[in-house]
C-alpha cells in the first residue's frame, strides 16, 4: 500500500501537535506494526527531544542528521555530480533510528534544530519550497506512514510540508485562542491547493486536545467549532500531566504509569486516524 503523508499544523503554539505526532507515531509502529517516519520540521525540535537523550541529540547535531541539510545548496540535491559535488544528499544522510519492534514496526526520525529557522530569512529561488518532496519522493515507500511535526507559523516550511503530504491534521485546544488560528490556516491551506492544483491536499480533520472535561468554556468552544466545521474527530483526546512528564523522559503515553483511561482513549483515536486515511 501506498505510503500516507500527514502533517499536523496549527498556527497556533501550545496545542500538542508534538505529543499528537509523537505518540501518534508510537500507537502505528508498537500497536499495529507500520513504519514510521517522523520528520521534525519544527526549529524548537520538540518531537527530537521527545525521542532523544540530550547526548544522543548533540552527536547527531555533530554529525549534521538534521532536516535543515535538506536547504543546503540544490546542486547537492538534484545534481549534477562532478568533482565539486562528488554525493547527493539523500534522505538516509539525515535519518535517524528510533525503534525496531518485532512485530516490525519501526520508527525513524529526522531530527531538526533552532538553525532551521534561519530558512525564513532566505528569499526564494533554488527550489526553496520543494526540497522535502524532492528528499522524500524516493524513499517514502520504505514506510507505511510519514508524520510531519510543523512549525506554528506559515512560512516556506509549512509550504514544504504541505507539498510532500496527502492530508493535514490540525490540534486544537479547545480555548479561544487556540481556535481561532483555525479559518486562517484552512483558508491558507485553500490558497496552496489553489495555486498547487497538482499537489492538493485534504484536510483529515480537527481534532480537540488537552480536553479537560470540566471547564464549562472547553465546552463553549468547542461547541463552536462543532458549528462551523463538520470535519471533526470524534475521538478528544484528554488532558494528562503524563503527556509532558513522559515525554521529558522520551516516553510515550503507553510507556508510562498514566491511567488505562487515558491509554486507551489515545488509541481510540488513533484507530480513528486510521479509519479516516482509509487503513
Amino acid at each position: 500500500m501506498d505510503c500516507i503523508v500527514t502533517s499536523i499544523i496549527n498556527m497556533k503554539g501550545g496545542v500538542g501537535k508534538t505529543m499528537i505526532t509523537t505518540n501518534l507515531a508510537y500507537f502505528l509502529a508498537h500497536e499495529k506494526g507500520k513504519r514510521i517516519l517522523i520528520i521534525d520540521f519544527d526549529p524548537q525540535a520538540n518531537s527530537s527531544s521527545a525521542y532523544l537523550t540530550f547526548e544522543k541529540y548533540e552527536q547527531f547535531l555533530e554529525d549534521r542528521r538534521v532536516i535543515s541539510e535538506i536547504f543546503t545548496d540544490i546542486d547537492k540535491i538534484v545534481g549534477p555530480i562532478s568533482k565539486r559535488n562528488p554525493k547527493l544528499l539523500t534522505l538516509d544522510d539525515i535519518i535517524v533510528n528510533i525503534y525496531r519492534t518485532q512485530r516490525a514496526g519501526l520508527i525513524d526520525l529526522i531530527p531538526s534544530e533552532l538553525e532551521l529557522s534561519k530558512v525564513l530569512e532566505r528569499s526564494g529561488g533554488g527550489a526553496l519550497e520543494e526540497r522535502l518532496k524532492l528528499l522524500l519522493s524516493p524513499k517514502k515507500e520504505r514506510y507505511d506512514f510519514v508524520l510531519i511535526d510543523c512549525s506554528p507559523t506559515y512560512s516556506v516550511l509549512t509550504t514544504n510540508a504541505l507539498r510532500a503530504s496527502d492530508n493535514v491534521l490540525i490540534p486544537v485546544k479547545p480555548d479561544p485562542f487556540s481556535a481561532r488560528g483555525i479559518p486562517m490556516l484552512l483558508n491558507k491551506i485553500s490558497q496552496y491547493n489553489m495555486l498547487a492544483p497538482d499537489n492538493k491536499v485534504t484536510i483529515l480533520g480537527i481534532v480537540f486536545n488537552m480536553v479537560k472535561d470540566n471547564l464549562k468554556y472547553m465546552d463553549s468552544v468547542k461547541g463552536q467549532i462543532l458549528t462551523n466545521h463538520q470535519n471533526v474527530f470524534r475521538t478528544e483526546i484528554l488532558a494528562t500531566e503524563h503527556y509532558s512528564k513522559g515525554l521529558m523522559d522520551n516516553k510515550m503515553i503507553f510507556e508510562t504509569n498514566a491511567q488505562e483511561t487515558f491509554k486507551s482513549n489515545f488509541r481510540d483515536f488513533g484507530n480513528e486516524y486510521l479509519q479516516k486515511v482509509g487503513r
